[in-house]
């Protein structure tokens, strides 16, 4: 079930990475750029950014209700257990997520999933491509 989880949401990253990546028309992208993958400061900001968005009062943290209401509106999109997700963020247990605790999570998410260790996660490091 975690393996699910961290398959849909690396290959959110990777479809918005792919996306962002894109070169202009009539341009040649340059050589192993598709190889290039994402690196720690990257992935940070990428779901710092997403999970962010749910602060509806933009206080700088998002509330249990605010992440409720946010996983509410897209359904399909997001964790098999958005309560248990927040959780999972919430290292202080005060109800609040904080850019700080959202970081932490996704360090130790992309340790994970760097199997190789060079600082870089790429397709080929992605749980799903492995079943």
């Amino acid at each position: 079930m975690t393996k699910t989880i961290v398959c849909l949401a690396l290959s959110t990253l990777l479809a918005v990475t792919a996306a962002s990546a894109q070169t202009p028309a009539g341009t040649d992208p340059p050589k192993g750029a598709g190889a290039a993958g994402v690196d720690l400061a990257t992935f940070l900001a990428r779901n710092r950014t997403r999970l962010m968005r749910a602060d509806a009062d933009h206080d700088g943290r998002v509330s249990r209700a605010e992440w409720a209401a946010w996983w509410d509106a897209r359904p399909g999109k997001g964790p098999y257990d958005p309560a248990g997700r927040f959780r999972a963020i919430d290292a202080d247990g005060d109800g609040f997520l904080t850019a700080e605790e959202i970081d932490a999570t996704s360090t130790k998410r992309f340790a994970r999933l760097d199997a190789d260790r060079d600082g870089r996660v790429v397709r080929a490091e992605r749980p799903c491509r492995n079943k």
